[in-house]
């Protein structure tokens, strides 16, 4: 049973510890690129777990976007869009991940013929 006590005191140490931080975002698209490219090299299939990170922070970007035209976030092929991640943080290593997210998504809001995120977010909600 003081093992089990011990075990259990050990395990909420480090959540307590998170809880006390404050973070916008969280999550593996908040690390650098190099880090991404890093965890890539050694492992290809965690970029299935960044990918994800990445489509649902799109579509958090999309949901405060409802009535400004949400982004078709199937506008470029899934394969594309991992490439379009993979070279961007190729070409800027210090860049946070997060980052090449969003220009992934200002791109596709272009391809659409819609204004870039930030333009979109500051035109007045009509509600």
């Amino acid at each position: 049973m003081k093992r089990f006590a011990l075990a259990l005191a050990l395990i909420s140490i480090p959540a307590q510890a998170l809880a006390a931080e404050k973070a916008a975002w969280i999550g593996p698209g908040t690390i650098y690129c190099a880090e991404f490219a890093e965890a890539y090299r050694q492992n290809p299939k965690d970029e299935t777990l960044f990918f994800s990170w990445a489509l649902g922070f799109m579509s958090g970007l999309n949901t405060e976007l409802l009535q400004h035209g949400e982004t078709n976030l199937n506008g470029l092929p899934l394969d594309t869009q991992k490439q379009f991640i993979k070279s961007y943080c190729k070409d800027r290593p210090k860049s946070p991940y997060l980052e090449a997210v969003f220009k992934l998504f200002d791109r596709m809001r272009h391809d659409q013929g819609l204004p870039s995120y930030v333009q979109a977010w500051h035109e007045p909600k009509t509600r």
